[in-house]
């Protein structure tokens, strides 16, 4: 039979009567922090609208994490539209040397000639349409002097075996896998060194132990469409090179052109109703400015992680979240 009163009491907080209320107090103290961290898990989970609701602090971490986003994606947008003008122009380019220097040049076709003849006159064209280019481009380019061979514009250049014997009739060859250069430069008609500009039709290929024919020059060009972004237009330079190759000797030479870009900043820009140098500066300053917030923002949210220094001085820590009571 219980007794009364202070024996039914205690077994109601503590089952077993012999710990003691030491051992009532510790298992007290347990719930309280089984308590506490589901609390802090609760929170932990919540969506930013909920911790404002429960704790009546507005969401600035999610507002840091938001404009970290919008500059990373301005920067992206700002670098891809510069990188997609310089390639767009480069193809474009690419393309025009195309149809101006390789004859009967047709897009997605390849260039192919069978014989001499024809192979003469895929050079003769190239070389004249070179000479004539400032009459007949739509672009405006500008020759590079003295990058040729003897300081010339163009360089013409054919490539051969330094001893080559075929006969196929008695199935022999004796070749010396040695090759040699052999070239003539090329310069426009209105520099005074152009009274040489008749050797390259002069020009006579060793078709029997010919490897490639090769045509170099080198033009210059302004990008002018980056002044709609209000951006300084870039100078280019394309290094143009007209392949014949005849490595495989099989009666077929594939004609091919390449072009080599490179860029720098044009020397004294004048843009009328502007002025370049504040419009140049302008546009450095913004991407400035945007690489400068990015990391300004991430040190934000780094130090609103961290609790100032309390009034007994004692140094701050850092801390994933605070956990209010909901």
């Amino acid at each position: 039979m219980s007794g009364y009163g202070s024996q039914d009491r205690l077994s109601d907080g503590c089952p077993h009567l012999g710990e003691g209320l030491g051992g009532c107090g510790f298992q007290q103290q347990q719930e309280e922090e089984e308590e506490a961290l589901r609390r802090k898990l609760k929170y932990f989970f919540m969506s930013p609208c909920d911790k404002y609701y429960a704790k009546g602090r507005k969401p600035f971490k999610l507002g840091l994490q938001l404009l970290k986003i919008i500059i990373v994606t301005v920067q992206l947008v700002l670098f891809g539209l510069s990188n997609q003008m310089v390639v767009t122009f480069k193809d474009e380019n690419t393309a025009a040397f195309k149809h101006l220097f390789l004859k009967d040049y047709q897009d997605n076709n390849a260039q192919e000639v069978y014989s001499q003849d024809q192979l003469y006159s895929h050079i003769h064209f190239a070389i004249e349409q070179y000479l004539a280019l400032p009459q007949i481009s739509l672009g405006r380019y500008a020759y590079v002097l003295g990058v040729g061979y003897n300081d010339s514009a163009l360089s013409l250049c054919q490539r051969y075996y330094k001893r080559g014997s075929i006969d196929p009739v008695n199935d022999t060859f004796d070749i010396d896998p040695h090759v040699v250069t052999n070239c003539t430069g090329v310069n426009p008609q209105y520099f005074n060194s152009a009274s040489g500009n008749g050797d390259y039709k002069n020009f006579t290929l060793k078709f029997y132990k010919l490897i490639n024919v090769t045509i170099d020059f080198q033009l210059k060009a302004i990008n002018l469409q980056t002044i709609l972004n209000n951006e300084i237009p870039d100078c280019y330079t394309f290094a143009i090179m007209i392949v014949m190759d005849n490595r495989a000797h099989s009666g077929k030479v594939k004609i091919s052109l390449h072009n080599d870009a490179s860029i720098k900043e044009c020397k004294d820009p004048n843009v009328s109703a502007h002025s370049p140098r504040h419009t140049s500066q302008s546009t450095r300053s913004q991407r400035t400015v945007l690489g400068f917030l990015r990391p300004v923002s991430c040190l934000t949210r780094r130090w609103t992680l961290c609790e100032p220094v309390n009034h007994e001085g004692k140094p701050s820590r850092c801390i994933q979240g605070s956990s209010p009571t909901v």
